[in-house]
């Protein structure tokens, strides 16, 4: 009994360090939205406009780093905690055997590290995972330029009111997208833009969870940045992984099940 206690304190303990360890990760790898986001007043003498599209820069240059941090929660064991070892060694013996869906970005001899995977799965995900935020930040600025239009003009309140629910759902879809990126490594950019807000709309119940873990991620880094940064970024994107993750699993399945 007391040895399946101390195994059990060890490997939540092993989680907990991981988390901790993926939130200075990424306090690095999303640098420029953490500078912007941290830093708001610095930036206030701009118009709302041109702020409104540094911050949406910011936004598409640093989402590469949370396509990286998918694969840490789709692979990572220590970021999979209560998963059986033999259910896990098979599912990733069948992800090796497949040729669309990505092989595990975590290897067996690296069960209990976080660093070097991570920025392994960076490189790897970098280029298609910035091409397709490029995609989802285009209509992004579009639509926060539109916003910033319409609460300008008299009457503009509806107009603002759904062009920002419009801009939630657009970063939603992106996460979406972001994800197929990490489970679809030879998917084309346009089925992926696609495919972002076809299923997010298709799932929109998981949707409207994501939209709600992203506003308390963003008002805690507004007014309490550096105890996001330090110690909530990796939980809150392990939420908002799994509220994707539920919206893009029946695709996954059923590549696997056609393949396999």
């Amino acid at each position: 009994m007391f040895v399946r206690i101390a195994q059990g304190f060890n490997a939540i303990s092993r989680s907990i360090i991981a988390f901790l360890i993926l939130d200075v990760i990424l306090v690095t790898t999303m640098l420029p939205w953490n500078v912007v986001i941290m830093f708001t007043d610095s930036f206030s003498g701009l118009p709302i406009p041109l702020l409104a599209l540094v911050a949406v820069a910011a936004y598409t240059v640093s989402t590469p780093a949370l396509a990286a941090a998918f694969a840490a929660y789709r692979d990572a064991p220590t970021m999979r905690y209560g998963e059986d070892e033999n259910v896990r060694f098979r599912r990733n013996r069948t992800l090796e055997s497949l040729e669309t869906v990505s092989h595990p970005y975590w290897s067996a001899a690296e069960e209990h590290r976080t660093v070097l995977p991570y920025l392994r799965a960076y490189t790897r995900l970098f280029p298609r995972s910035l091409a397709t935020s490029l995609m989802f930040g285009a209509i992004l600025a579009i639509l926060v330029e539109a916003a910033c239009l319409a609460v300008s003009t008299t009457g503009g309140t509806v107009a603002t009111a759904a062009l920002l629910a419009l801009c939630a759902f657009t970063i939603v879809a992106h996460m979406v997208a972001l994800n197929l990126v990490v489970e679809f490594p030879k998917a084309h950019y346009p089925a992926m833009l696609r495919n972002g807000f076809a299923l997010a709309a298709a799932k929109w119940p998981f949707t409207l969870l994501a939209i709600g873990v992203l506003a308390v991620y963003a008002g805690v880094m507004l007014y309490w940045p550096w105890f996001m940064l330090l110690f909530g970024t990796g939980l809150t994107f392990f939420f908002l992984y799994h509220c994707v993750e539920h919206i893009t699993r029946h695709v996954v399945e059923q590549m696997i099940a056609e393949e396999s």
